[in-house]
């Protein structure tokens, strides 16, 4: 919100461009270490000029706010420590010895924090594994693990290479695929657990098809005894689940999606967590113009823009002047009101909640705080009002209190800001309820620090594992190899792995076997195809099948020669520009006329030649 009130400020409109892309932005510059005006320097482009613009005027809202997002928290404290020497040299000696884990996922500002603070004495450990950087959309830069024996010339290594939790087909067809990272640290995980069972790879003919041969696994694996909570299905995007969900819901197969809705996003949530930070903060510009409508208090957007410009002219914050005007409603001394009788009233009122709230903020540790702030705030009314999630939402709100609860030993505002500090670093992963014996699903993403006794890794198909927008960046593609990685060694003791020939909604029609199924080599291997557009089953289980589909064989040699002109039943007629042989068919790219370049396979889409 305080972005999107940046770019209204400067005169760049919401639609213009997108907030989130710019406050995404902002957050890489800060994780650089870069100023606003240091950013405005080398920005180039549409994009980066406008976003440059909104980073001061939003920078400046943070300060008039007296407040600091996640990336200046990092960013000010280099800051201090080269600033001011006393603080740098206080600091070196009071942590002697320093520990990071997950460091392949630090950005540049931590990474610039640690050797400050390191600089004095050197004792610094870091643990990490760089075929694990998987957050670089995050900021995270795996050349701070890959680079750290130049950056400290002294420092020892120590490779941790064995791996006490996946098979050896598991582990070596991992090892397959992450080896062409074209830059990484040298090593080679080994295990001396068993071989156990080959990887089984899956042909579907559709996102339908794929998940009813996931359900027959699931009841294979249900007849081995085992429980659900053991097996997980990961795969690269959130969108992935809908067939998933759909056909469990149907089946009445339980599972529990990790990732999906989060606790700390459900709004109701949010609207008390912005109470709290209202009261903890008075100048907390973004939670105050959250409560104002929750619930409705007769106070409107161009209210709140008035009293925020007022404000400003002025050195106040809003919510501070809510607080005056409660005290003074007929004028604040000094201040001339800007406001008609109605809204002065309606301001004054919710200045007369927020000074209750504040003082009871003086009072109770902040479990008590937050039934409190339900009640006088009115937003009970606002959880009663929706009668069809109400039961939920309340739920979602003691939950809350519960959450919050731990603190209370600490004291009123202590325990306040020690929550509000904890809720604002909450991960995803938090909500996995490991007590529930359902099927687990969730992304790749979300998977890395779990493991499972059996994984079904779905959708690794070309645009889809490696993602489309990695295919012009050899970065983002090594980083698509990590996160295959990642998602193949949360595999304890069986892995499947299926793929689409077909696949609805965006990007080609036709799908590709993914590039990282044919590095695994052929040995570890156990693939299986059985295209099905509804009736059929795949008869496979975890131990193998009594039934053993041939493999496609694609052809010696190429069906279509490059200049060929083709015509396609849908994209019309183009011309060939490359093709080659696969694994699993005879490929083509062809420049079409109408539609521009697209790869095909020759299995399916029966191509006739034009002479």
């Amino acid at each position: 919100r305080l972005v999107k009130q940046a770019m209204t400020d400067v005169g760049i409109g919401l639609t213009t461009i997108n907030p989130l892309a710019v406050r995404n932005e902002i957050s890489r510059a800060k994780d650089e270490l870069a100023t606003p005006y240091e950013y405005a320097e080398r920005s180039e482009g549409y994009f980066q000029e406008t976003a440059a613009q909104i980073y001061h005027r939003y920078q400046r809202l943070l300060t008039n706010a007296n407040g600091v997002d996640f990336g200046d928290m990092v960013a000010f404290c280099v800051r201090l420590f080269r600033e001011v020497s006393e603080v740098r040299v206080y600091h070196q000696d009071r942590f002697r010895f320093i520990l990071v884990d997950e460091y392949q996922d630090t950005n540049r500002a931590q990474y610039m924090f640690v050797r400050e603070l390191a600089a004095a004495h050197g004792n610094l450990c870091v643990v990490g594994d760089d075929d694990q950087s998987i957050y670089s959309w995050r900021g995270a830069d795996v050349r701070n693990i890959l680079d750290f024996e130049a950056q400290f010339p002294s420092s020892t290594v120590v490779r941790l290479e064995r791996n006490y939790r996946s098979t050896g087909n598991i582990l070596s067809s991992a090892n397959a695929i992450i080896g062409k990272v074209s830059s990484r640290a040298e090593k080679v995980l080994w295990t001396d657990r068993e071989d156990g069972e080959p990887v089984v790879i899956m042909e579907a003919f559709d996102e339908e098809d794929e998940a009813r041969h996931i359900a027959n696994v699931v009841r294979e694996f249900d007849g081995n005894d085992s429980t659900k909570k053991d097996l997980a299905i990961i795969y690269r995007t959130n969108a992935q689940s809908r067939p998933f969900e759909e056909l469990f819901v149907r089946q009445g197969i339980p599972y529990q999606l990790v990732g999906a809705t989060e606790f700390y996003r459900r709004r109701e949530v949010r609207d008390v967590l912005a109470y709290l930070r209202a009261v903890a903060n008075p100048r907390d510009l973004v939670s105050f113009e959250r409560i104002v409508s929750v619930p409705r208090r007769g106070i409107g957007s161009k209210t709140l823009r008035t009293l925020r410009e007022w404000g400003e002219r002025n050195g106040h914050a809003s919510g501070e002047l809510v607080r005056l005007m409660a005290v003074e409603e007929s004028g604040i001394a000094g201040l001339e009101s800007p406001f008609n009788t109605r809204a002065t009233t309606a301001l004054a009122e919710l200045g007369r909640m927020l000074r209750r709230l504040d003082e009871l903020a003086d009072e109770l540790p902040v479990g008590p705080l937050v039934n409190a702030i339900v009640q006088e705030s009115g937003y009970d009314e606002v959880l009663d009002g929706d009668p069809d999630r109400s039961e939920d939402r309340w739920e979602n709100v003691v939950e809350l209190q519960a959450a919050a609860s731990k603190y209370d030993d600490l004291g009123p505002r202590e325990s306040l800001m020690r929550y509000l500090s904890e809720a604002a670093l909450v991960a995803d992963v938090d909500n996995l309820t490991v007590d529930e014996d359902a099927i687990t699903l969730l992304t790749a993403h979300s998977a890395k620090g779990l493991e499972f006794d059996v994984v079904c890794m779905v959708g690794m198909e070309e645009e889809m594992f490696p993602h489309v927008r990695s295919y012009d960046d050899p970065a983002q593609m090594d980083e698509e190899r990590r996160l295959a990685y990642v998602a193949l060694t949360r595999a304890k003791e069986q892995l499947f792995v299926t793929y689409t020939r077909h696949r609805s909604g965006w990007g080609a029609p036709v799908r590709f076997p993914s590039r990282f199924l044919q590095d695994i080599p052929a040995e570890l291997q156990h693939y299986r195809s059985r295209i099905d557009s509804g009736a059929g089953r795949l008869r496979s289980g975890i131990s193998g099948s009594d039934v053993e589909p041939d493999s496609p064989q694609p052809p010696s040699e190429r069906t279509y020669q490059d200049g060929q002109r083709v015509r396609h039943a849908v994209f019309g007629e183009g011309l060939i520009v490359a093709g080659q042989i696969t694994k699993f068919d005879e490929e083509v790219t062809v420049m079409f006329e109408d539609v521009g370049l697209k790869k095909l396979a020759v299995s399916f889409a029966n191509l006739e030649v034009v002479t």
